[in-house]
């Protein structure tokens, strides 16, 4: 980002050009702070109040704004001397006010979008009118890599006293607002900011000034960035990070640690119980998710995943989803992913549901538009005492005839307590499970218990 008052002297305003939109002149304003671009576009009547507020508050001199004489017929050459007018005053009116700079003067050039100093300044005056009301209610706010980077720079290096400072600017107030919030969203892009050339995810920034955050949620962030975590490992509840290029877990959870490959204590989140990385680039659950001890919810949907694995030593996890990832096998699961009560696979490529047999936990399964062809798979849920809901809409199986009669028979006496595809079975369909329970009884030649009266 810009600074301008690291870089007073490599700072230009210049007007290279002037464009016509409905009939109306433009003039392209670029400011230049060190290494650092930005343009903005201004008419001449703008430049003329622009003056006409200076003189009056800030003791410009009157006549170094060019003629507002009339332009006729667009003539080029007036326009291109207007333009080089524009310009001189531009350069005349920067180095007058560059030691108060007054607020008029960095919103004309925007200053406040672009600059670290001014952009900060901004931000205070918009927490000190509405910090109140935020912490009263939600205690959320969503901010961007460039108000952080802003306020890590701000606390790395002093920045020079500015004459008339107004108090509703004062850096204090950011401070006082992060330190209070309770959940954060950051906002990154790859993209050069509006129209200049700062890109957001290019700048590092650090978390330290968040003292009670309990949710942080990053959207589209380069995590290579974050330099330091403040004290988030001991306050946060929630991690969501999505939309990144992110590709192994180990990326977050010591995104401010340098050598990744080692992991000691002073690394675990200790109060973490949910995190969910979808839509990134991960293609294992490594071992530094063993970080997270305490988890409870587990979303790694819309990766690049393609085996369940590194999830046992996480003895409280309840909900696990991996939808829309590359998973094929899933053996011996019970040993992977131990008491596990939701499960979601759907969207995968899962064809035999052997490794499920043993989840005896096992509430609720998702198992849609994966590759199951054969009814006879359902027969390693069959036995799963405590599952109520399954859904195997998608798969090849589900346009069998009669599918769900048949998925629900292998239920046996429990088929009426399965909520099949988000349905509950009807009558007909459990008098139709009993009936078939009874001819394959007889086929396979045992005696029938005539004591169960579960379908009766």
């Amino acid at each position: 980002m810009a600074c301008f008052w690291f870089n007073q002297n490599d700072t230009r305003i210049e007007i290279p050009s002037a464009e016509e939109v409905n009939n109306v002149t433009y003039y392209k304003i670029i400011v230049t702070v060190g290494e650092i671009k930005w343009h903005v576009l201004h008419r001449y009547s703008e430049f003329f109040d622009l003056h006409n507020q200076l003189v009056t508050d800030h003791g410009v001199s009157k006549d170094i704004l060019p003629s507002k004489k009339v332009i006729r017929n667009k003539c080029p050459i007036f326009i291109e001397s207007r333009r080089k007018g524009l310009e001189e005053y531009c350069q005349k009116i920067l180095n007058y006010l560059k030691r108060t700079m007054p607020r008029i003067f960095i919103e004309f050039f925007h200053f406040h979008i672009y600059d670290i100093f001014f952009l900060l300044q901004n931000l205070a005056l918009r927490f000190f009118l509405e910090a109140d009301l935020l912490l009263s209610s939600s205690k959320s706010y969503a901010l961007t890599p460039l108000e952080l980077h802003a306020a890590s720079e701000c606390l790395k290096k002093p920045f020079p006293a500015v004459e008339n400072t107004d108090s509703r600017y004062d850096f204090t107030h950011v401070l006082d607002l992060y330190s209070q919030l309770k959940i954060l969203t950051i906002n990154g892009s790859g993209s050069p900011y509006r129209n200049s050339s700062v890109i957001p995810n290019q700048l590092p920034f650090d978390l330290a000034s968040f003292k009670e955050l309990t949710s942080l949620v990053l959207i589209k962030v380069s995590l290579d960035k974050i330099l330091s975590l403040g004290n988030l490992r001991t306050t946060l509840q929630k991690l969501y990070v999505h939309n990144t290029n992110m590709s192994s877990i180990s990326q977050i959870l010591q995104c401010d640690v340098l050598h990744k490959c080692s992991i000691d204590s002073s690394q675990i989140w200790t109060n973490v119980t949910v995190v969910n990385f979808t839509n990134n680039n991960l293609i294992e659950i490594d071992k530094t998710i063993s970080l997270v001890p305490n988890l409870k919810t587990l979303i790694l949907d819309s990766n690049k995943i393609s085996c369940i694995s590194g999830l046992a030593e996480l003895s409280n996890l309840s909900h696990l989803s991996l939808s829309n990832n590359l998973i094929s096998m899933c053996n011996q699961l019970h040993t992977k992913i131990g008491n596990i009560l939701t499960l979601n696979l759907s969207q995968n490529s899962i064809s035999s549901l052997k490794g499920f047999r043993k989840l005896y936990s096992l509430v609720n399964l998702d198992l849609s538009c994966n590759k199951i062809d054969e009814i006879e798979e359902i027969t390693h849920l069959g036995d799963l005492p405590c599952l109520e809901n399954l859904v195997l809409t998608g798969n090849c199986l589900a346009t069998t005839v009669d599918y769900r009669i048949k998925v629900l028979e292998h239920f046996k006496d429990r088929a009426k307590d399965i909520c099949l595809d988000n349905e509950k079975p009807t009558q007909n369909e459990i008098d139709k499970v009993s009936v078939l329970r009874a001819l394959r009884i007889v086929k396979e030649g045992k005696a029938p218990d005539l004591t169960n009266n579960a379908y009766t």
